[in-house]
């Protein structure tokens, strides 16, 4: 994408200038983002917006997923303000491959609570699995 900066120093992760109110509020907070992609979670998601991701449409990015060595963030951009919902790394109790079709879709487990993020790139969803699955930021 040609609107995309470095968020990060030295992180190698690219984010897009729509993240960059998210990104200082992050490094304000001593979060540095390690994984940033494309994803959407299904709950708030339409069935039209679902499809652009599993078709990898990235000129139609509804919202994104930032990790860090703490949380992972759930972004979706807006004009004023961003809608962030965040889960500490360590609540997280596992993730799994969701094989639907090969839709790019992982599901973290949260105690009781399962959420499903659909990813826009199967590379970045990859990235993700492993980070969350061997405990990176443990290291």
């Amino acid at each position: 994408m040609k609107d995309e900066t470095l968020a990060g120093e030295g992180t190698g992760t690219e984010a897009p200038k729509k993240l960059q109110r998210t990104l200082k509020k992050l490094a304000a907070e001593g979060e540095e983002p390690v994984i940033i992609a494309p994803a959407l979670l299904q709950r708030q998601a339409s069935e039209q917006m679902l499809a652009m991701a599993r078709m990898g449409m990235m000129d139609k990015i509804f919202s994104y997923i930032i990790a860090t060595k703490k949380n992972v963030h759930f972004i979706r951009p807006g004009l004023m303000w961003d809608s962030v919902q965040s889960v500490p790394l360590e609540k997280i109790d596992d993730v799994e491959y969701v094989n639907e079709f090969h839709s790019n879709t992982l599901k973290l487990l949260i105690g009781q609570a399962e959420e499903k993020l659909i990813f826009y790139d199967d590379t970045e969803g990859i990235r993700f699995y492993r980070y969350i699955k061997n405990k990176q930021w443990k290291s």
